[in-house]
C-alpha cells in the first residue's frame, strides 16, 4: 500500500510539474502587435506553424526557402524586409525555412501549412547547391527534421497515402528514427502515446523559442504603422540603387562580391568539379514539393536561383552543366503545372548575387518585382510555365531594366 501511495503521489507531483511548466512557457498566439514577424530568420520559428499564421502580415506569401532569408538590409537594403517590410505595397514574404532545408524538408512544410492555408499562392527558392552531386546537404535532413512538421503533414487529410508514404520513405533513408515516423501517424495505441509525448516536448520546445523570435522581430516601421498604402516600388529606381549600392560594397574584388565575405571567403570553393547530374533524390524531392502544392490547392512559384557564372567558370563546372540543371527544375514544374521566376539568364550579372551564393541588391530587387507580378498575375521577363509561357529572362529586360 506505501509502495502504490508512493507511486500515486509520485504521479500527481509529475503532473502538477508538467501544469506548471506549461503555464510558464509563452503561447503562440497573437505577439506584440508593435512588430513585423513575416521576415525573422530564426530557431524554431519556420516549424511553428501556429505563431507563423497568428502573426503574419494580412498580404503575406509563405515564402518557402533557406539560408537566402539570412541576407539582413545591413548587408543589402534591397532585402524583402526593407522594401516589402517597411511598406505598405500590398504584398509580404512570410519566410519559411533556414539553412540546409532542402526539397524534402520544403515538401513537409507546405503538407504542414497548406493543411491551415489552402488556396493561397506560395513560393519556393530554389537554391542550386542543393541539386550538388550526391543531393546537396542532405546528409543534414536528419539533424533539421521537425516533428512538429511531420506531424502536421502525416495527419494532413488532403495529401494522398501516396504522397505520404513517399515522404516517410525518404525520411527514413536520410536517418529520422522510425518510431517518431509511427508516432506521428497515430495508427495505433501506442502510436498515439508515443505522438503525444513527441508533440508535448516539440511544444514546449517551440514554445520555449518564442520570445527569442520576438525579440528579433523589427519594429514596424512609421508607414507600416500608419499603415497607408505606399504603391508598388518603382522598380526601376530600385535596380538602379542596387548596382550602386552593389559597387560601393564590392571594392576589392572584380566578382560583384560584398569585400568583407571576400576576405573571408575567397579561397573557400566549394563549388569546384561540381555537378548537377548526381542527384535525382533531390529533383524527385523538389517534384514532391509540387505534388503537395497540387493536393492541398496551394498555388507555387518556383523560383529558379542563378549561380554565379564567373566563379562557377573558375570552378570549373561547365556553362552545359549549369543549361542542363536549370532546364530539368523548369522541365519539372512544367509537368506539375506550375509557374517558375527563371533567373539563370543571370549567371553573368553583376550584384545579382552579393556572395557566391545569396541573392543580392540587383537579385532581391528581381525576385521581388517578379513575386508581385506573379501574385498579380501579370506577365514578367522573368516568369514562365503555367500560362506564363517562356520566360525570355534578362533579354527581354529593357531600359532601366536592363
Amino acid at each position: 500500500m506505501r509502495l502504490l501511495l508512493g507511486v500515486v503521489a509520485g504521479l500527481v507531483a509529475a503532473a502538477v510539474g508538467l501544469c506548471a511548466l506549461d503555464a510558464a512557457l509563452p503561447g503562440n498566439g497573437p505577439a506584440d502587435p508593435t512588430k513585423l514577424y513575416d521576415y525573422v530568420y530564426a530557431d524554431g520559428k519556420s516549424e511553428n506553424v501556429d505563431f507563423v499564421l497568428a502573426n503574419r502580415s494580412p498580404d503575406s506569401v509563405l515564402c518557402f526557402g533557406s539560408s537566402e532569408f539570412y541576407i539582413s538590409k545591413d548587408k543589402v537594403s534591397m532585402c524583402p524586409q526593407a522594401v516589402l517590410g517597411e511598406n505598405v505595397t500590398g504584398l509580404d514574404m512570410t519566410f519559411i525555412g533556414q539553412g540546409y532545408d532542402q526539397s524534402l524538408w520544403q515538401a513537409i512544410a507546405a503538407g504542414a501549412y497548406g493543411g491551415r492555408v489552402s488556396g493561397e499562392k506560395v513560393m519556393l527558392i530554389v537554391s542550386p547547391q542543393w541539386f550538388f552531386k550526391g543531393n546537396g546537404d542532405q546528409d543534414k535532413f536528419e539533424s533539421k527534421f521537425s516533428y512538429s512538421l511531420y506531424r502536421a503533414f502525416a495527419q494532413n487529410p488532403g495529401i494522398s497515402q501516396e504522397t505520404k508514404d513517399y515522404v516517410r520513405r525518404r525520411c527514413e533513408e536520410l536517418g529520422v528514427d522510425a518510431g517518431q515516423l509511427d508516432a506521428a501517424s497515430a495508427a495505433t495505441p501506442l502510436d498515439a502515446v508515443n505522438d503525444w509525448l513527441f508533440s508535448l516536448a516539440d511544444g514546449w520546445r517551440l514554445r520555449s523559442q518564442v520570445p527569442n523570435i520576438v525579440s528579433l522581430a523589427p519594429s514596424k516601421s512609421p508607414a507600416r504603422t500608419a499603415g497607408e498604402p505606399t504603391g508598388e516600388p518603382d522598380w526601376d529606381a530600385l535596380l538602379a540603387e542596387a548596382r550602386s549600392e552593389g559597387a560601393a560594397a564590392s571594392t576589392t574584388n572584380d566578382y560583384g562580391v560584398y569585400d568583407d565575405y571576400w576576405e573571408r571567403n575567397h579561397q573557400y570553393m566549394p563549388e569546384l568539379f561540381e555537378n548537377f547530374h548526381e542527384a535525382d533524390d533531390e529533383y524527385a524531392d523538389l517534384a514532391c514539393f509540387l505534388k503537395v502544392c497540387d493536393e492541398l490547392g496551394l498555388d507555387p512559384l518556383v523560383c529558379i536561383l542563378p549561380v554565379h557564372g564567373p566563379w562557377y567558370d573558375l570552378a570549373d563546372v561547365s556553362a552545359e552543366e549549369r543549361a542542363a540543371y536549370y532546364a530539368r527544375v523548369r522541365s519539372i514544374c512544367d509537368q506539375a503545372g506550375a509557374a517558375y521566376a527563371d533567373f539563370s539568364s543571370c549567371e553573368y550579372e553583376k550584384y545579382f548575387l552579393c556572395d557566391t551564393v545569396h541573392p543580392g541588391w540587383v537579385g532581391w530587387v528581381r525576385i521581388e518585382r517578379a513575386l508581385t507580378d506573379f501574385v498579380d498575375g501579370r506577365d514578367d521577363d522573368f516568369l514562365g510555365g503555367a500560362g506564363f509561357g517562356d520566360a525570355p529572362g534578362l533579354a527581354g529586360a529593357s531600359g532601366g531594366d536592363a
